[in-house]
């Protein structure tokens, strides 16, 4: 894509177009943009094991469980805020819903400084994750457009009916 000017246009500049045509934001890096489809995540449904503790005695048990591990990639917006569903990445089965114990860990993609925080909850009838990411840079103000690596393990129980 070649402007007017005779100039080739930032990959941001080609994002933004993209995005307008679109009429939503797109999740992905500008330099991704070149290939029409992208890999954002990956996924696995795997046998675990989940230890419950109990409050008033100091024991635990272990139960045989199925987890969702999840990873993919995503960017901050222009306020240093992004919030995402785990369904956004994964496809998944018709009938599960999630449960305790959640783990979330995000890294910044970037040569520059930034730190990163994040909270995580269940919704929609813990059929889903909701992610929030926020970025910040060194003096504490929001840090727009960081690209990130993130990954999700959470338990997954199928419904039987």
């Amino acid at each position: 894509m070649e402007e007017k000017s005779g100039k080739t246009p930032k990959p941001a500049d080609v994002k933004k177009q993209l995005e307008a045509i679109a009429g939503h934001e797109i999740d992905a890096g500008a330099e991704e943009l070149i290939r029409i489809f992208f890999a954002a995540a990956s996924f696995a449904f795997l046998d675990g094991s989940v230890t419950f503790k109990s409050i008033f005695f100091p024991s635990k048990s272990c139960r045989s469980a199925r987890l969702l591990d999840a990873s993919g990639v995503s960017s901050t917006g222009a306020d240093g805020k992004r919030v995402f569903l785990l369904s956004d990445f994964v496809c998944l089965p018709d009938f599960h819903f999630f449960a305790d114990p959640i783990n979330v860990v995000a890294t910044p993609l970037s040569e520059s400084p930034f730190f990163l925080t994040m909270t995580h909850s269940l919704v929609n009838a813990a059929r889903d994750v909701q992610i929030t990411v926020l970025t910040w840079d060194a003096n504490g103000a929001p840090a727009p457009n960081v690209l990130f690596d993130w990954r999700c393990r959470v338990v997954a129980v199928d419904v039987i009916l």
